[in-house]
Parts: C-alpha cells; sequence; structure tokens
C-alpha cells in the first residue's frame, strides 16, 4: 500500500529521465492519454525505473543495460491504471482470488470499504483483513468502517468499532477516509455523539469523508456538504448527479452488482454539457458472477463510452477525478514523470480491452491473463470463529399472538431492493401467526449472530415469490447479522443450522434438504474458493430460487438488503422492524 519514494529512487528518476543511467522497462511506439490537459500524444516512448515513471516523451536513444525490458505497443494506446472509488470487495472472495480475477481487467488500484470484518470482530477484524491486502500486485487503500460503526454491535449492545479505534484507523496510511457516512445519521447526530469526532479527526488528517446521500435532497444535501462531506455515491439520475456536482461534492456513478445507474445517468448528463473532473464511475461492489463474465472498471468505463459519454471523460472519471478525490493525484491517476508505473495499454481511446497491465512498473498480466501471483491470504484463526449462535429450531420461528387473527406490519417488495410497509390479516392457528394459504406471504428473520441466541426478530415479506423452502445467508448489509427467509419454518432452521456448521455462507433449503450453498467462513462474509468456483455457486443459488417461484430481478440482494436501514422504507433488525423514514423501531403486530 505504500508509495514513498525514497532518495534512491528520487536520484536515479533523474537519472534515467536524462540518459545517464539505463530504465527497466522502456515502453516504444504508443499513443499516451494525458488525462491533466485531455489529449492523446502520439508516438511517445516511456521509460520506468522501479515502480516510478522516470520518462514521457518523444523517442530518444536512452541507454539500454542488460536488464532493460523492452515493450512495442505497436501504436496502440497507454492509459493509467484504472481506480474503483467505492466498492466492498471485503465480502465473498478472498483478497488473491479478487485479484486475479480484477487486476487483468486494468483495474490496478482498489479503494475498499472493510466494515464487514469490522463488524465481525472489530477493530481486530479490520487489521486482519488489511493486512492481507498488503504486498499484492494490485495497488490497495481502505476507509474506516463508519458503517459498523454507525449500526452494528459486539453482541452486547456497544459498537463493533467505537470512536477512538475509527480515529486510529484514520490515522493509517493506508486508510484514506471515512466509509460511507448515511447523511440521517449524520443530521441526527444525537444517537452517535462520537459522529462529530470522528469527521474532526478524519478532516485533520487530510482524510476524506465519503458519504451515502440516499434520499437527501435540497436543504439535507446541502447540510450533508456544509458538515464536510466529500462525495456521495447514490445519485440515480443525471439531476442527482448534478445537484451533488453544484454542491462542490465529488458524484459517483455506479455500474455494479448491487446498483446500475450508467443507463439512465449518462445520456442525460451528456446533454446537460457539465464539466465533470468531479464526476467519478465506480462499481460499489462487484460480485464474483460479473467480476467473471464482465470484467471491472474496464467494463464500466467501456459502457459509459457506449452510452455516448466522452471516451477521454471516462477514463478521466476512473483514474485522475478519484486520485484527486482522494488526494493520492501526487503518485497515481496519471502518466507523467514521478507518477507510479501504473498503466493500461489498450486498442484505442474507444476500445478499453486491456492488453497488456502494469502495476508498481512490473508487467502484471497480458490479454486477460495473470503473469504474477497474488499473494496468498493467511488469515488468523479466529476469522473463523465469526458465527457464534446455538443451533436454531423451528420455533425459533413462530410469531405468537393470543387473538383468533392477526393484523402485522410487512414489507412489501416493489423492487429488489426497494420496499413499503404494508398491513396483512393473518391467521392464526394454535395460537401463531401462519403463512399458510397467503397470497406471496412468507416470513423473514434476523439473528444476531454474536453469541448463542440471545436476539432475534422475526416478521414477514410479501412479493418475494418464494414458493417453498427457504433461503439464510451470514451475509447482509448494516448491522450484518443472520438473515432468512422461507415459507416454511423447519427449512428456515434447517438453512441457519447449516450456516452456523460451515462458519458462514449462504444457503438455500428445500424440504429438509440443501440444495445449494457458499460457504463464506472468513468474518462469516468471505469464500475460501477460487473465483470461478464462488460464481458457480451465485448462479447455482439463483437458479434453484427461480425454480421454486421467486420472481425478483437479483433474490441475493433482496436477502442482503432485507436490514439495510439507509434505505426507505421498512427494514428489519435483529431488535424487530426499523422505520427508516422515521428513524425509529416498530412491532411486528400493527
Amino acid at each position: 500500500m505504500s508509495m514513498e519514494l525514497k532518495a534512491d529512487l528520487i536520484k536515479r528518476l533523474g537519472r534515467v529521465c536524462l540518459g545517464k543511467e539505463p530504465a527497466d522497462l522502456i515502453i516504444d511506439n504508443c499513443d499516451v492519454l494525458n488525462v491533466y490537459t485531455g489529449e492523446i500524444l502520439e508516438n511517445r516512448q516511456l521509460l520506468i525505473a522501479g515502480d516510478r515513471i522516470a520518462y514521457v516523451g518523444p523517442k530518444l536513444d536512452f541507454p539500454e543495460g542488460p536488464d532493460t525490458g523492452l515493450i512495442d505497443a505497436g501504436g496502440q494506446l497507454l492509459i493509467p491504471g484504472l481506480i474503483d472509488g467505492h466498492i466492498h470487495m471485503d465480502s465473498f472472495l478472498n483478497p488473491e482470488e479478487f485479484v486475479a480475477l480484477s487486476l487483468p481487467r486494468g483495474t490496478t488500484t482498489i479503494i475498499t470499504e472493510c466494515y464487514f470484518p469490522s463488524n465481525a470482530m472489530g477493530i481486530r477484524g479490520v487489521t486482519a483483513f488489511i493486512g492481507q491486502l498488503k504486498n499484492q500486485p494490485q495497488r490497495f487503500f481502505a476507509t474506516a468502517p463508519t458503517i459498523s460503526y454507525l449500526c452494528s454491535d459486539n453482541g452486547n449492545g456497544s459498537p463493533a468499532i467505537n470512536e477512538s479505534e475509527m480515529i486510529r484507523l484514520l490515522q493509517l496510511p493506508e486508510i484514506v477516509g471515512t466509509g460511507e457516512i448515511y447523511w440521517s445519521n449524520l443530521l441526527n447526530t444525537g444517537s452517535k455523539e462520537g459522529l462529530i469526532n470522528i469527521i474532526e479527526a478524519a478532516v485533520s488528517l487530510g482524510k476524506t469523508l465519503e458519504g451515502h446521500g440516499a434520499g437527501a435532497k435540497n436543504q439535507r444535501l446541502a447540510a450533508m456538504a456544509a458538515q464536510g462531506i466529500d462525495s456521495c455515491h447514490e445519485p440515480i439520475t443525471a439531476e442527482e448527479v448534478r445537484e451533488r456536482l453544484r454542491l462542490g461534492l465529488f458524484a459517483m456513478i455506479r455500474e455494479g452488482s448491487i446498483r446500475r445507474e450508467l443507463e439512465t445517468v449518462i445520456g442525460p448528463l451528456v446533454e446537460m454539457g457539465l464539466a465533470l473532473r468531479r464526476a467519478i464511475l465506480v462499481s460499489d461492489g462487484v460480485w464474483p458472477v460479473e467480476l467473471l463474465r464482465q470484467g471491472h472498471m474496464d467494463y464500466i468505463v467501456q459502457k459509459a463510452v457506449d452510452l455516448g459519454l466522452n471516451p477521454v471523460t471516462a477514463i478521466q472519471m476512473a483514474t485522475i477525478n478519484v486520485a484527486e478525490h482522494f488526494h493520492l493525484e501526487s503518485h497515481l491517476g496519471g502518466i507523467a514523470p514521478g507518477k507510479c508505473a501504473d498503466m493500461v495499454i489498450v486498442p484505442d481511446i474507444k476500445t478499453i480491452k486491456p492488453g497488456l497491465v502494469i502495476c508498481r512498473g512490473k508487467v502484471v498480466a497480458r490479454d486477460g491473463k495473470m503473469l504474477v501471483n497474488p499473494v496468498k491470504t493467511s488469515f488468523p484463526a479466529n476469522a473463523y470463529q465469526c458465527i457464534n449462535i446455538n443451533p436454531v429450531e423451528p420455533d425459533f420461528f413462530r410469531v405468537p399472538v393470543s387473538s383468533p387473527a392477526a393484523r402485522v406490519r410487512a414489507i412489501e417488495l416493489i423492487s429488489t431492493i426497494l420496499n413499503r410497509e404494508t398491513i396483512l390479516d393473518l391467521p392464526v392457528v394454535n395460537g401463531e401467526i401462519t403463512i399458510t394459504g397467503s397470497d406471496d406471504v412468507i416470513k423473514a428473520a434476523v439473528i444476531n449472530r454474536h453469541g448463542g441466541n440471545g436476539g432475534g426478530c422475526t416478521g414477514f415479506i410479501k412479493g418475494f415469490g418464494l414458493k417453498r423452502g427457504a433461503l439464510a445467508s451470514s451475509y447482509s448489509f448494516g448491522e450484518g447479522n443472520l438473515v432468512v427467509i422461507g415459507a416454511d419454518d423447519s427449512d428456515m432452521a434447517a438453512a441457519v443450522n447449516r450456516i452456523r456448521r460451515l462458519r458462514g455462507g449462504i444457503v438455500y433449503c428445500c424440504r429438509g434438504r440443501i440444495m445449494e450453498e457458499l460457504p463464506l467462513p472468513i468474518f462469516g462474509y468471505t469464500s475460501e474458493m477460487a473465483g470461478p468456483e464462488a460464481a458457480a455457486s451465485f448462479t447455482a443459488l439463483e437458479k434453484a430460487l427461480r425454480e421454486a417461484g421467486c420472481r425478483i430481478d437479483n433474490p441475493l440482494l433482496t436477502l442482503f438488503t432485507l436490514t439495510f436501514t439507509a434505505i426507505p422504507s421498512l427494514r428489519l433488525l435483529s431488535g424487530g422492524y426499523w422505520l427508516s423514514r422515521e428513524n425509529r423501531t416498530a412491532d411486528v403486530l400493527a
């Protein structure tokens, strides 16, 4: 993660540039995209010494040493290494597998959230996670886990990570800012008095304040900016992008496994004719299936270009704009003398197909294939002991009532993520609410993962379409507890108990049989499987859900976001329903 420029290399860069010492690598016959001026500089030569660029300019008669590498680019275009400025790669794939799928696609730098390890183990989880990112052939930075501070606990009511620990993390050079801060928590600081102290510390340390402004408009969005927030990755229309840019925020436009905004945003944004030097393209998370089939930032930039965005602008939005936002522009984001030697050779400005990927001055991938090995991960033993629940019986999901009928609150799905509160009349049999014979209503439950079965809540969800079986996951947004939905209490219990045995995972159980699963034993969020195997498990889970009647576009994401309090309207937590707009809990019984 270090980008130190030491005295010996400083001296050497000058000598190589002046032709007094041979370079480690020479690239000839290339065009170069200069993201600082927006120009394509034709027929250039580039010299690399160590992990830095020593020279970019017309071809000269530079000396070659016995170990100097030579690359003839064949007239192709050299662009800066692509940067994903907002991603959650702290789950699903372990870092070495992520690197193996992402780096060959030209993404040389990652800035990742890390609240899942924090949810599991607090600051120990964060340090264990970022320890696996060091010395990888891909460059990594992280943000301090604000979501974990705001939403999760350690099983006894205390935050999973506390204020002083957040400030300690911000002092690390590999931590470039706070993780995303929910605007509702920021504007209602009474619930988390230490949040302002964390913001003050980040500002004093020159770190960024990442924002989550979903639903914030006008005065509320302005208040978020006034309190120091630097960016927002939640605009879903061109108008919302413009509103954030006008406030001086960096506006991040997403195209990943969680949200896809490019088709909605890019066309109208181009028509507005705005200056886009504070606009950034990000994934917000790319899961194994999409990473394997589509790619990473190469796919996102290419799609933006195909939708009509100026290619130079699109590349700036995934390189220099990101570097400037995170105060990394003195090292990253462009191709110029003294900058880090992170770059990609592509056929031309409109074709973002990485042929050669260079990171830290080394050729790391060619034609989509890794040429170096990622560093093997080695997580501590306690990272495999983060699902601490007792075995669950079907009665755990029983919702008892004393009346002959029940009016209940339920989560009614509008789309994969969006929902609304609805009131249902459900029958009561033998003193408990039943979903038998109901119109597309199943149970949903959240179980606290920390210590026994002391915390948990069962509610109801309408519109998922599942006709049989149960789907459970130890991966979920926000507080990060186990979540399960199902048409049968016994299958719900079996799915949860299988996750307990796996030490984490996603499981679909039907009629007492485990049909499909993806083990996630590291922190309860991360797999040990190879990338293609994890992708196959994702696909098999979705196929099984379709066959069981599920009709939601992205059923796994629906499960993961049932606990996501940053998005309206009704969410389910281990302590009960949460009314996001009203910022309060609510009973299952209406």
